[in-house]
């Protein structure tokens, strides 16, 4: 079924799994401010509905998952300060994907570069179909990337590989996208959205708490490699809380009985 159609922005729901396609596939979906801004509001949304707890972003088509963001909206001649203290359209939805409680899957059905690169590598996890290319081109522009984006990068790559993407703009295969961590899993073309479909299904059977837990921690964890007192007690706490709920005891039953869990999310 359909939730909501927009002209650059479809969403469909099946049970408890959303799909956002980005639909400008004769533009290799390019990203819009506003598609941009269209997305984080349908995130922020999609995030406190209770019975949403996979999401999947794809490009529509089959040539180009995100050919980038529209170079004509970057800003030129502007005072630094205008620039550091605005959060752009692009970083917004980034954002978002980062504030989602719940997984968040990139089907990269086509090529990646820049802001669509970028994109994809804010996504939970990332699978893609073999033939696709993925790059970071700002060298090429005359563009230093801002911290957030180099740290989404750092976060997924490491820091050598990390230098390596941005300071020659290189456009790799799909073999080397597997290889150096920019994608997870790479399958053939025709059975990419089955690959897709079943890691979301997999996903969204686990335990409510477990999985936002789990993004919660880890993230936590990956942004602030030396965790405050405070932080530590937090991330402590989601893992006492998991041990008091009607989940745990739901998965104990279930495993002793060997039928699946029916999760509740308390």
């Amino acid at each position: 079924m359909v939730y909501r159609s927009k002209t650059q922005l479809l969403t469909k729901r099946n049970k408890n799994i959303c799909t956002l396609t980005i639909n400008r596939p004769e533009k290799h979906n390019f990203l819009t401010s506003e598609l941009l801004q269209e997305m984080a509001r349908m995130i922020s949304e999609l995030g406190c509905d209770p019975e949403v707890k996979v999401l999947v972003i794809r490009g529509a088509g089959d040539v180009s998952f995100s050919a980038g963001y529209d170079i004509s909206a970057i800003p030129v001649n502007h005072h630094p300060e205008i620039i550091i203290y605005n959060i752009s359209p692009l970083e917004e939805a980034l954002q978002s994907i980062r504030k989602f409680p719940y997984p968040v899957i990139a089907m990269v059905n086509g090529h990646a570069f820049g802001g669509g690169c970028e994109l994809a590598v804010a996504c939970d996890i990332r699978i893609g179909r073999d033939g696709i290319t993925m790059g970071m081109p700002p060298a090429k522009l005359g563009i230093v990337y801002p911290p957030a984006g180099f740290r989404r990068f750092l976060n997924v790559l490491g820091f050598a590989k990390t230098l390596e993407m941005f300071l020659t703009a290189r456009r790799y295969d799909s073999r080397t996208c597997l290889s150096m961590g920019l994608l997870n899993e790479l399958v053939e073309p025709e059975v990419l959205k089955t690959a897709t479909d079943r890691m979301a299904r997999e996903i969204s059977e686990n335990a409510p708490m477990a999985l936002k837990g789990t993004k919660q921690a880890l993230y936590k964890m990956a942004e602030n490699p030396t965790l405050s007192g405070t932080e530590e007690s937090e991330l402590a706490a989601l893992f006492a809380q998991s041990l008091a709920s009607e989940d745990l005891l739901e998965g104990r039953r279930a495993f002793m009985e060997k039928r699946k869990p029916r999760f509740k999310g308390r």
